[in-house]
């Protein structure tokens, strides 16, 4: 697979199945706009909750053939691993993409485990061989890069100075090879961003001084 971001936006999301793991997938999708549409007899407080203040639909059916599968995602998160197969097919023929919650090997999109700390957002796949190693290392993200996170808006209005000053894409690159190399990282996690910050600034001040 190849990881990547999506904007889903208004895209078309149908959940059957309305237990924990399907309130977890369905609040990923919700927080990105998704359309989305539950099939299932019982749902979490939470899918109820979205479902009576509208941020999504719930139908409290079993899933039959009347349910409409042409949607832009599928997730299946039913303990009927028969059915999850009949549907991830009958999906993807109407051109869905799908996620079985019982079957890894039978996903067209997977979540990986995520960390976000500040503007930094980390996806962590171990291909499930060790849920604890994804907890640890989720945590060590989250340790390790709050400083790099905190200097994030300091270095985004340099990059824009930078765009100012340095008229072509290879000078700008030349720059932040120059002066934002694999050093300055080691001492922006170590806390130390005073001190590669002054760098940048005192370079940055030396072209604008030639210009």
């Amino acid at each position: 697979m190849i990881t990547m971001a999506l904007r889903l936006t208004g895209q078309r999301c149908l959940v059957i199945g309305g237990g924990a793991v399907a309130e977890r997938r369905i609040a990923l999708f919700l927080e990105e706009g998704a359309k989305v549409t539950v099939v299932s007899p019982e749902v979490t407080d939470a899918i109820a909750a979205w479902a009576k203040s509208g941020q999504l639909v719930w139908y409290k059916q079993k899933y039959d053939e009347s349910v409409d599968l042409g949607v832009d995602f599928v997730l299946l998160a039913t303990s009927d691993s028969e059915l999850n197969a009949k549907c991830a097919q009958k999906a993807r023929d109407l051109g869905a993409l799908v996620n079985r919650a019982d079957d890894r090997s039978d996903c067209d999109f997977t979540f990986p485990a995520t960390v976000v700390v500040g503007d930094l957002e980390f996806a962590i796949f171990t291909g499930r061989v060790s849920p604890r190693l994804s907890r640890l290392i989720k945590k060590d993200l989250a340790n390790r890069y709050e400083a790099v996170a905190e200097m994030l808006p300091a270095l985004r209005a340099m990059r824009k100075t930078v765009r100012e000053i340095l008229a072509t894409p290879a000078e700008r690159e030349e720059f932040w090879q120059k002066y934002l190399g694999q050093e300055e990282l080691i001492k922006i996690i170590e806390g130390d961003w005073k001190c590669v910050e002054d760098i940048l600034s005192d370079e940055i001040n030396r072209i604008r001084s030639k210009s």
